[in-house]
Parts: structure tokens; C-alpha cells; sequence
């Protein structure tokens, strides 16, 4: 399973750098892929794994009222992602979006 998650920080220079180092540190322990600046598609294990990690989200959040807002998807199994991306990413959203077998 899989979520969608990305944020906006209302900040710039180095307080943005230091607040997205606190919403990406909340990623540690998953794993993820960005294709995009602050688009991640990180895999969790279902429903407890989205409620932790956006638990995590929210706490740096209410540390920094009015200066980060983000979004996460429901946890979903599979994906069809289509865009304009660099090639190499593919293989790597696939890796993270696909479906566990029984093998």
C-alpha cells in the first residue's frame, strides 16, 4: 500500500530548508520517492502506517501554525501514475505503487 503526500511551506531561504528537513524527517523509516519538489509517494502498511505517519505530519505542523499545510491521500493499493517525469523515476514510483504478491 501506498499514500500521496505533499506540503507547501510558507517560508523561505533557510527556514524553509530547516521546515522541510522536519515534514521529510517524518518520512524516516519508509520508503518513499519524490517526484516532485514536496510530492512524495511513500509505501505504508495500510491504514495504521498512513494514520502514523500523518500523526507525524500533523505534529510538526501544530509546531509551526500558518506556516506548513499538507495533504495525504487514503492508503491505496496499486496506481496508475502518468505524467512528464524523468525516465529513471518509473521504475521507482512502480516499486513503491505496486501491489504485494504471495510469491
Amino acid at each position: 500500500m501506498h499514500v500521496v503526500v505533499s506540503w507547501d511551506i510558507e517560508a523561505e531561504g533557510d527556514q524553509w530548508d530547516q521546515l522541510n528537513g522536519e515534514m521529510k524527517k517524518c518520512l524516516s523509516g519508509y520508503s518513499w520517492v519524490k517526484p516532485l519538489t514536496t510530492f512524495y509517494i511513500v509505501q505504508v502498511s495500510g491504514n495504521q502506517g498512513r494514520t502514523r505517519l500523518k500523526d507525524a505530519l500533523v505534529a510538526v505542523c501544530q509546531e509551526h501554525p500558518k506556516l506548513i499545510h499538507f495533504v495525504i491521500s487514503p492508503a491505496m493499493r496499486g496506481g496508475l501514475y502518468s505524467g512528464w517525469l524523468p525516465k529513471s523515476l518509473w521504475p521507482t514510483i512502480r516499486q513503491r505503487t505496486r501491489e504485494a504478491t504471495n510469491e
